[in-house]
């Protein structure tokens, strides 16, 4: 049966978004398929033969130019396909969308009841998408048009999100024996690095914006994949997984009980309490990521508007070593205004709070977003920097401006390895000034992640090496 839409997507894991959208899609009968370009030798082909009714890519902005591409690809092999672009690129960036590849529609807004109505819109001769709150287009005389935002959508408790799309057409995604899962929507924070805060002000009136799965609905999406699949691990992925205490408790304990698998999930070193930690260790919690950022407090504070002390994060890695749980922490260097002193800071606060597993990245500043307009004022960025200066990664290259760049940038490269033994730092920490170690410290940055995959998910060399592999384009 022809589908209704197939998603095109570059990367090879489920996406939330699409596993949410696939789901409401079937509750309401309609049929939908996945296809991952970097898993296929000929993805054009599988397009054609399925002759879908949308092609609707799910896209993240530093795929931008990636989407250039395949969308110019496939309007020249299936000519009258209609094409959509979802995802966090789509919310901020419809009229680059839609200036620079040759797309029909952009779906601005949380995609369940949008993509309902386009489908049902497509059985018109003359399509009228002005009518569908949530979309972006061109009308007949080639000017870009956005349409009300559509509300932020509330989880069902009837619909229960399932991976069969995914793992039937590529069922080595079945053999990670580490899955994700998301048991709730948006952060309540507003941390100027994160797109939360920009989405908050888009959906200000259009529905609450933190939203979270009953127990009974998460519990029943984990045990469907459970009863199917063999899973040793899960990781939660939510933003912020412990902000109800409330809900979190109870999900627990009953998660103790029914699943009892050993799991990772997020936190924050200001919103993690005791009885929390005693109750994730009871369900079998083995690590916990939280982000320290950078070591400098004021740069944390004021420019990336996330007020943890020092003191909160030190606390949080302590109390969660306490009850035998390992710890991640997420890191950003190259940030505005950065100084090697602030580098070498975030590895001994990593350092001081008995960090695990340090992941690191360079900070990457999107078009429009409050931190990027800061660099620009500043002169860290250039005036018309825009989507065609992002970098392909942001583990690889920055864009900024700044003092000792090639020196803070080859601390984040060693972070892993300075902070996991800290007698490393104190000896090498001087040779990150030689950029003739560049290379060198580039690769041992590969190892880094690689390694930091491996040990915090607990998996094997074998599939921590199947996932890296099948994950080599993100790099």
């Amino acid at each position: 049966m022809r589908p209704d839409i197939v998603f095109f997507q570059q990367y090879a894991v489920p996406y939330f978004g699409i596993l949410s959208i696939i789901a409401n899609l079937k509750h309401f009968g309609f049929k939908a398929d996945v296809i991952i370009d970097s898993l296929e030798k000929d993805s054009l082909r599988i397009l054609k033969k399925l002759q879908p009714r949308l092609i609707g890519f799910s896209v993240l902005s530093a795929e931008h130019n990636w989407l250039i591409d395949k969308s110019k690809a496939i309007r020249e092999a299936i000519p009258d396909v209609t094409i959509i672009v979802g995802g966090i690129h789509a919310l901020f960036y419809p009229d680059e969308i839609l200036s620079e590849a040759p797309i029909d529609i952009v779906c601005n807004s949380e995609g369940e009841d949008v993509l309902l109505n386009v489908i049902s819109e497509l059985d018109k001769a003359s399509p009228d998408w002005a009518s569908i709150p949530g979309l972006s287009y061109k009308n007949s005389k080639g000017n870009i048009h956005t349409n009300e935002k559509a509300c932020l959508v509330a989880f069902k408790e009837d619909i229960v999100e399932d991976r069969t799309n995914y793992f039937k057409r590529y069922p080595q995604l079945a053999k990670d024996t580490v899955q994700r899962f998301f048991s709730s929507r948006g952060c309540p924070y507003r941390c100027s690095f994160c797109y939360n805060s920009n989405i908050q002000d888009l959906f200000k009136e259009k529905g609450t914006y933190v939203r979270q799965k009953s127990v009974e609905n998460f519990i029943k999406e984990i045990t469907l994949l459970r009863d199917k699949f063999q899973m040793t691990s899960i990781f939660f992925y939510d933003d912020l997984f412990t902000y109800r205490k409330k809900w979190i408790l109870r999900f627990l304990e009953i998660y103790g009980k029914e699943i009892n698998i050993p799991f990772m999930c997020t936190t924050r070193a200001n919103v993690i309490n005791e009885d929390t930690v005693r109750m994730l260790a009871k369900a079998g919690c083995h690590t916990v990521s939280y982000g320290i950022e950078t070591g400098n407090y004021n740069s944390r504070k004021n420019v990336l508007k996330k007020d943890v002390t020092d003191d909160q994060i030190i606390r949080c890695g302590h109390l969660l070593h306490k009850y035998g749980i390992r710890t991640q922490t997420t890191n950003m260097f190259c940030l505005p205004g950065e100084t090697l002193s602030d580098a070498y800071k975030t590895i001994e606060l990593n350092i001081k709070a008995k960090t695990n597993f340090a992941f690191s990245a360079l900070f990457m500043p999107f078009p429009k977003s409050e931190i990027t307009e800061y660099c620009i004022e500043e002169g860290f960025l250039k005036p018309d920097y825009s989507l065609k200066d992002l970098p392909h990664s942001f583990l690889t290259s920055s864009v900024l401006a700044m003092s000792d760049k090639n020196a803070i940038i080859n601390i984040h490269r060693l972070a892993f390895f300075f902070v996991k033994w800290p007698l490393l730092y104190k000896l090498l920490r001087r040779s990150v000034r030689f950029s003739f170690l560049n290379y060198l410290f580039y690769l041992l940055s590969i190892l880094s992640n690689f390694l930091r995959h491996k040990e915090e998910r607990r998996i094997t060399l074998w599939h921590a090496a199947r996932y890296a592999w099948r994950l080599r384009d993100s790099f």
